[in-house]
């Protein structure tokens, strides 16, 4: 997050997220609950993150945990580069999955240098957002251009992401199941391997890490320091390009691309064949890291309970929020946790109680790979909705501005990116749907206080909020205005996308210890600290 703040985007800057979160999310209290906004301080939060009154880089290159996150960013490189050179992997496992770390880690696969996908998808918080204020704020992290942030908040590719199978339409259930985003658009239909091309989605997109072409990808990893792992693993040719003389020039020009012009990097056929092929292949090394046990360990204190059902690992709470949630709190019915589904239980008595002994699945990724429309509201906080003019180089991400609307997988279904026209008929029934992830490491923080945002749009600031919400959205009255009394607490705004809302929640029935215990429990997911390094030998 280094960046140099070009004079042409300066417009779109914004207060400091200080102010923000002074205005706003200050309001949050220690655990993530709401209180109600003092009379007649309900101003459009909108209309202050759209204000260009300070220059973004200047504000969140100041913020200690980005200096931090960028140090260690920095320093996890460094050091997998130099394991590289002092202790080169000898299987070819663990030649793959170096390269895929090195590549996640790699600040140079931006337009700018100054991104890399851990940037914004950090170990700490499981793969997803690390920065406490932007959590609490827009949600969304600022790419490499940095004048630009995307509509969803960064989403973990840990176990529901790196497993995931390819993208199909389950005939019995009637459904699409599979593929990888929020919107399932990343469908393993041209790797077979939705998490790998989910990994080339972010290198390419104006909102992320901004290069032009996919080409430019594969010209950063040649002028690399881990070229010769990426040879040794997929073969000499990887590079062998002949690239043209403006070749750095073109990958210093932030996407998009020109609409006359959508591969800028002018290549033969020959040498576009290298370099697609290449780029596929960066994918797969991303898609087997995220996949290994650094990534998806299978360590929490749930699993441990799983491996040994014999001892009394989960405390009773944590037992009862268990129970709670495969029965009354019907979170098992898309958060697979390798149980029998007792969602129409009406209590959670010794029936309905729940044991180790009783999972079939001793690995469950907690995700059904189905998408939903909960009935999210949608979130003002989303810097998106400014974005609705054209920049310089006349390209406006956000044409409907403040109007715009996120139909998730309906949007996809419609789009030109959908590479199946079968599916388009789907279009209608999943607008507004996203993505069910995992709950796996839904509690993973850097320290207590940590906010961490939930939902794609991330509305919701603590799991106690995503419970009651899911208890109550059909039972408490709708919010009347932005910020208004009571809200996440006594009332819930509408649904963003009012079509095809899931009606398997809302009205729950939980008490407020159940909300509670339910929450204990899924802070038994929490993967277990990595184990320290060992130390190096010295040369």
């Amino acid at each position: 997050m280094h960046i140099h703040f070009p004079a042409r985007w300066a417009r779109f800057a914004f207060p400091p997220l200080a102010m923000i979160v002074a205005g706003t999310a200050a309001t949050l209290g220690s655990k993530g609950a709401r209180p109600t906004p003092a009379e007649g301080t309900t101003p459009t939060l909108l209309a202050a993150l759209c204000s260009p009154q300070v220059d973004v880089a200047a504000v969140i290159n100041k913020d200690p945990e980005v200096l931090r996150i960028n140090a260690e960013l920095d320093s996890v490189f460094a050091a997998t580069v130099a394991q590289v050179g002092s202790t080169p992997p000898t299987s070819r496992y663990q030649q793959i999955t170096l390269l895929g770390k090195l590549l996640l880690n790699d600040k140079n696969l931006s337009v700018n240098r100054n991104v890399a996908c851990e940037t914004c998808h950090a170990p700490s918080v499981a793969q997803t957002g690390v920065v406490d204020v932007i959590n609490r704020t827009i949600v969304a992290y600022p790419g490499s251009a940095f004048n630009l942030v995307s509509a969803r908040k960064p989403q973990t590719y840990r176990y529901g992401a790196a497993f995931a199978p390819m993208l199909h339409y389950d005939e019995a259930r009637n459904t699409l199941v599979g593929g990888n985003f929020w919107d399932m658009r990343a469908t393993g239909v041209t790797l077979a391997n939705p998490a790998a091309e989910q990994g080339q989605g972010p290198p390419l997109n104006p909102l992320e890490m901004a290069l032009p072409d996919p080409a430019c990808v594969v010209y950063r990893i040649s002028r690399g320091p881990y070229r010769a792992l990426f040879e040794r693993v997929w073969g000499p040719q990887s590079f062998a390009i002949n690239w043209p003389a403006n070749v750095e020039k073109v990958c210093s020009t932030p996407a998009p691309a020109p609409a006359n012009d959508s591969l800028p990097v002018h290549l033969t056929s020959t040498d576009r064949g290298i370099a697609s092929a290449s780029f596929n292949l960066m994918a797969l090394a991303m898609a087997s890291y995220e996949a290994s046990p650094e990534i998806s360990p299978f360590s929490s204190k749930f699993d441990s309970a799983l491996a040994n059902p014999d001892q009394q690992i989960l405390t009773p709470d944590e037992q009862a929020g268990w129970t709670l949630f495969r029965s009354k709190g019907k979170c098992n019915t898309c958060h697979l946790d390798g149980t029998d589904n007792r969602a129409g239980a009406r209590t959670a008595g010794a029936l309905d109680r729940i044991t180790p002994r009783n999972a079939a699945d001793q690995g469950p990724l907690f995700t059904d790979f189905t998408a939903a429309n909960i009935g999210l509201p949608r979130n003002p906080a989303l810097r998106f909705y400014c974005e609705n003019k054209p920049d310089s180089a006349g390209y406006t991400p956000n044409p409907a501005g403040a109007t715009f609307v996120d139909s998730g997988v309906g949007a996809f279904l419609r789009s030109a990116g959908n590479p199946n026209p079968a599916w388009r008929r789907l279009a209608g029934s999943f607008d507004g749907a996203m993505r069910v992830p995992t709950v796996r490491n839904v509690d993973m923080r850097p320290r207590p206080d940590f906010v961490k945002a939930y939902m794609h749009n991330g509305y919701l600031k603590s799991l106690k909020e995503v419970v009651h919400f899911y208890n109550t959205r059909d039972v408490l009255p709708r919010c009347q205005g932005e910020n208004a009394a009571g809200e996440k607490v006594s009332c819930w705004p509408a649904p963003e996308v009012a079509a095809n809302v899931d009606t398997t929640i809302g009205k729950l029935g939980l008490t407020p210890h159940e909300e509670d215990l339910i929450v204990i429990f899924l802070k038994t997911l929490t993967d277990a600290p990595p184990p320290p390094a060992p130390p190096r030998r010295p040369p």
